[in-house]
């Protein structure tokens, strides 16, 4: 996570809303189309990773899907 991003002081509880979603993308410089579509495929698993368990930090959960979008 770079400076800019820490300076925005996002609140990690879950779920986020997309307005949330969207700034913290958009700090990332990833489209505001690609945090919409982050949000609305956790939305429909309940804030559920794919095993199931519980997602406790969606900024974590976004980093890995901003990650898998790059590599």
């Amino acid at each position: 996570m770079n400076l800019e991003t820490q300076n925005l002081n996002f609140s990690r509880n879950v779920p986020p809303t997309l307005e949330q979603v969207q700034a913290y993308f958009n700090s990332l410089h990833v489209p505001v189309t690609e945090a919409e579509v982050f949000y609305f495929y956790y939305q429909g698993m309940d804030w559920r990773n794919e095993m199931g368990s519980a997602i406790r930090d969606w900024i974590m959960a976004a980093d890995d899907w901003v990650w898998n979008l790059e590599n």
